[in-house]
């Protein structure tokens, strides 16, 4: 029962803020908050009743929904610890950033249509979370790619929303389009979707036929092309950057909690297909890994507050890709949960921000805002903290985690490892420039922003100050077993995903480092040299832009023109996919237009219609309904028979 309730309440919500339209501002705010705490309230009975050891999962038929032939599809749900702690995930910092939403969309003469979508979003997500098969997984896919459209293009009537929000779309069109043929292969190779079956098959695999290999090859990089669109890896990340046009509480849902996680989900609740692919997983380990450097230097010089948060973003999934690279797949859903936390907060501290500069975004017109807005600066800083790996806070338990199993990954790990390494080293430096560049230093807004400077309402701090909480203290969850007598508690996140994360028996002896036990002094030494250099690389950061921009950066900026260029237009990706890719695309569908469709088919079809017109007038005699007329041809006619017989 209480399933059901965690998918109706939050479509209720979207049913009735977009077809009954309340006016009233509050009303929809309530009803939209109602719609998604309601559900988070029916999910954690859901989650607690799995957390007794040997507690299984299970799956509740809703009703049969697709018979033909040998293909029976059902609207099949599944409760198992994976998606209990996305239930959590998605319905709680959903719930906060629907709480904060009401703040930040208050001067919106009506916020009915955005509520509506907002919580579609939320029950979109829950059904590709819950679903229980790929076919029910791939409608809740689609259905967050479409209101991720309707969110990021809100403010339709300025152009740059419209463009972003269609990007997203066509972007992820591309990977959904890999994503489909992997669920055609799957059914083709095994003759069902239903995750629990494919389990079922693939376990009892003692061994695998080089054809059953390859197979599996093919499924799991298909797979992976569609998590590329969701989750924004390399090549398909453009669309994430563009999404900053839309509302920031939108930016949270869509960078935090909801979308860009789903492409985790779905490798992680497909392991076991991969565990048994494992050259699709080194494509897998590489992307991620290239992707969390690339992003991470790109956001080292962007000015605009979301847009760096937004390449953080791009990286940070690089890391949880990474881990899924390197069979770490609790791992990865570990910082997934670490990042869904401080993430949200650092995005719905920078919305603080822009409503209280009046909607500026440019971190150049910022600095000093400290002193007016404390408890921003406060939970931001945490957030900060927390995503640069400061001890003790969560991101520093979930990145070293991440760090550490790509290392022990045999062969090419090091290699994987310093990509991580590196990349950390640049998130601390772009945390801390972004920390420095908007609270800290001489405030470089005009007077009339100055003058009106506060701190934002309850509704908005109140949900930040839960979120600094949470990430300060759920990385706890996860302590890895060397630092557990130091912390005081121990790795609960892995051993309660044990039961659902196995490796299969065909693809055990491959992946038998992954409990292999390594020496505690590496371990000491590789978390001490990460963090201190993480360390070393935020202090630097702080002492170049602790004072706002100055003539010496300017000068350093000039000084290495060609690389601050190459960084800050984003290494003209976008520029290059516009010209090989839109470009030509656009001049092709115009000559299809005017030489094919109106050249040939139109003027073809004209030329026939005209032709016909002519003939007809021709033999018709230009028939005007004269009598005379036609008695003359009726007796030539006559006369033409009698003729045609006689001779």
């Amino acid at each position: 029962m209480l399933i059901w309730l965690v998918l109706l309440f939050p479509l209720v919500g979207a049913v009735w803020n977009g077809l009954l339209l309340p006016r009233h501002k509050l009303l929809s705010h309530s009803i939209a908050v109602a719609g998604v705490g309601l559900s988070f309230l029916a999910a954690l009975p859901l989650f607690v009743s799995l957390l007794g050891e040997g507690a299984a999962g299970s799956v509740h038929l809703a009703f049969s929904w697709i018979q033909a032939g040998d293909l029976d599809i059902g609207m099949e749900f599944v409760v198992d610890r994976l998606s209990g702690v996305m239930l959590l995930i998605v319905t709680g910092i959903g719930s906060l950033i629907h709480i904060y939403a009401g703040g930040y969309m208050n001067e919106e003469k009506t916020t009915a249509r955005f509520f509506s979508y907002l919580n579609l979003f939320i029950f979109m997500m829950l059904l590709l979370v819950l679903g229980n098969n790929m076919l029910v997984m791939f409608i809740g896919w689609e259905g967050v790619g479409l209101c991720s459209y309707l969110l990021i293009g809100y403010w339709y009537t300025h152009k740059p929303n419209a463009v972003a929000g269609m990007k997203a779309f066509v972007v992820n069109r591309i990977g959904d389009f890999g994503f489909l043929i992997g669920i055609f292969l799957t059914y083709k190779m095994f003759g069902t979707l239903s995750f629990s079956q494919l389990h079922e098959v693939l376990a009892g695999q003692e061994s695998l036929s080089p054809a059953l290999t390859s197979g599996l090859t093919a499924i799991g990089i298909c797979l992976f092309i569609g998590a590329c669109g969701k989750s924004a890896q390399l090549p398909l990340y453009v669309w994430l950057p563009d999404a900053m046009a839309g509302p920031t509480p939108v930016s949270a849902l869509i960078h935090a909690a909801t979308m860009v996680t789903a492409g985790i989900y779905m490798m992680t609740r497909l392991h076991f297909i991969y565990y048994l692919a494992p050259s699709a997983l080194m494509l897998v380990a590489f992307v991620g890994g290239a992707t969390a450097l690339f992003a991470a230097t790109i956001a080292l010089v962007q000015n605009d507050i979301k847009k760096v948060l937004a390449y953080s973003t791009v990286s940070q999934l690089g890391y949880m890709v990474l881990a899924c690279g390197v069979g770490a797949f609790d791992a990865g859903v570990f910082h997934l949960l670490t990042h869904a936390c401080f993430k949200a907060l650092l995005f719905l501290g920078a919305g603080s921000v822009i409503v209280a500069l009046h909607h500026k975004q440019d971190m150049q017109e910022m600095g000093g805002l400290k002193k007016y807005l404390p408890i921003t600066h406060a939970v931001f800083l945490v957030a900060v903290l927390a995503i640069i790996g400061f001890p003790g806070l969560s991101g520093f338990f979930s990145k070293d985690e991440i760090l550490w199993r790509a290392f022990s990954f045999p062969g090419v790990g090091w290699v994987l490892w310093l990509m991580g390494l590196f990349a950390a080293m640049c998130t601390a430096f772009y945390m801390v420039r972004l920390l420095c560049l908007t609270f800290y230093g001489k405030n470089r807004s005009d007077e009339h922003t100055r003058h009106h400077l506060h701190e934002t309402s309850s509704v908005m701090w109140a949900p930040l100050v839960v979120l600094a909480f949470l990430s300060i203290f759920i990385g706890y969850l996860g302590i890895p077993p060397f630092l557990a007598e130091a912390f005081h508690g121990s790795n609960l996140f892995s051993p309660f995903l044990s039961s659902v994360i196995q490796v299969p028996p065909a693809g055990e002896v491959y992946w038998s480092f992954l409990h292999e036990h390594h020496s505690e002094a590496l371990e000491w030494s590789l978390m001490g040299a990460s963090t201190l250099l993480a360390l070393g690389s935020a202090s630097f950061a702080f002492i170049l832009y602790r004072n706002g921009p100055t003539p010496f950066l300017q000068e350093r900026k000039e000084a290495f023109a060609s690389v601050y260029r190459t960084l800050y237009n984003k290494y003209w990706v976008d520029e290059l996919y516009d010209r090989i890719i839109v470009r030509p695309l656009k001049e092709m569908s115009e000559f299809l237009w005017r030489v094919v469709d109106l050249g040939i088919i139109n003027g073809g079809l004209n030329v026939l219609g005209q032709s016909l017109m002519f003939l007809s007038g021709v033999t018709s005699f230009q028939m005007t309904g004269s009598l005379h007329r036609y008695a003359v041809v009726f007796i030539l006619g006559l006369m033409g028979l009698v003729v045609l017989v006689i001779v």
